[in-house]
């Protein structure tokens, strides 16, 4: 029998154009997944992006001993404090930090830096409007809070709304911070932003428009990074997917859930928003108008969601009144 060696070379050749390209898709997969893996070597599966933070190290010149908590509550008096996390543990508070007045919101990144933001209280202390738009720095060297950036207005902040910096995330992955601000907002406009900021830097990398946060929480879903957002003007609860540069992913933010829709649950706003390490999502919610008064309301409702990895999403739990 003769052979049909032109057949069987034509056969040959196309096996290995084949195994060429069956080749050259396994190699781009792979390049593609090793130039989009999570900086610093993390493994990308569920979890909080904010858990690196260390404890500052002028706090052990004064007798701490870590960890420690970050107390910022208004009806302990200004400026900030630092707690031994442990029954009777003391706590900490030097003169500078009052200067600034109230604190609100707070985040601590990996080399034991504390950023936090004056907020008003009832009345704006002797301060304009504009001045709650900024960010303060802790030295975890020298325990000194220092003003650390201002950002920039969208429209003239005035009495009718005198907030600005309303919520603060830290993202261990790329050393950066998101930060949430209502300043320029009114009645009839929803002005604020969220900022995405370098830390080495001071500068805005990203930026997203027209939407009134307060509470910010990082998470990592088996789809990606998420941002969530709690709502400054109602009690819903959005996210938005950032790339693992830490830019967002689109301009509009998902409808996740609303606090008000819960068992028990209320008309409150997500004034904070935070993560363990066991997957839950802890929501402080607070009643929330623009109004100074509001500040004042002791009255936390705490909303404990599950995060469901079979679903790649959040279940709720619980729901428990918190008398500060």
């Amino acid at each position: 029998m003769v052979k049909n060696t032109k057949r069987t070379s034509t056969e040959g050749s196309m096996a290995r154009w084949f195994v060429l390209i069956l080749v050259l898709l396994i190699a781009g997969v792979g390049l593609w997944k090793y130039r989009h893996r999570p900086p610093n070597g993390e493994m990308a599966h569920p979890g909080p992006l904010d858990l690196c933070g260390a404890n500052p190290a002028f706090a052990l010149k004064y007798g701490m001993h870590p960890p420690l908590l970050i107390d910022t509550r208004q009806n302990d008096g200004p400026g900030l404090r630092l707690m031994e996390a442990r029954k009777g543990g003391r706590v900490l508070q030097l003169d500078n930090w009052k200067q600034f007045g109230y604190l609100g919101p707070y985040a601590l990144d990996k080399d034991g830096v504390i950023y936090t933001a004056p907020i008003p209280f009832v009345n704006l202390g002797g301060h304009e409007p504009g001045y709650f738009n900024r960010i303060l720095r802790l030295d975890p060297a020298s325990g000194q809070l220092e003003d650390w950036m201002t950002l920039p207005s969208p429209a003239p902040a005035t009495e009718d709304n005198a907030y600005g910096v309303t919520g603060l995330a830290y993202d261990c992955t790329t050393h950066t911070l998101y930060v949430a601000s209502v300043a320029g907002s009114d009645a009839n406009h929803e002005r604020g932003r969220i900022y995405h900021i370098d830390l080495k830097t001071k500068r805005i990398l990203h930026r997203l428009d027209h939407f009134d946060a307060l509470g910010l929480g990082l998470y990592r879903m088996r789809a990606g990074k998420r941002l969530y957002l709690g709502h400054a003007r109602s009690p819903e609860v959005f996210s938005i997917g950032l790339k693992e540069s830490g830019g967002f992913r689109g301009r509009k933010p998902k409808f996740e859930f609303s606090l008000a829709a819960f068992r028990d649950g209320s008309y409150d706003n997500a004034h904070r928003i935070r993560f363990t390490r066991d997957g839950r999502m802890i929501v402080k919610g607070i009643e929330f108008n623009f109004s100074l008064m509001a500040a004042s309301d002791p009255q936390r409702n705490i909303y404990l969601l599950r995060y469901r990895a079979e679903g790649d999403k959040w279940e709720f739990v619980d729901v428990q009144s918190q008398q500060e």
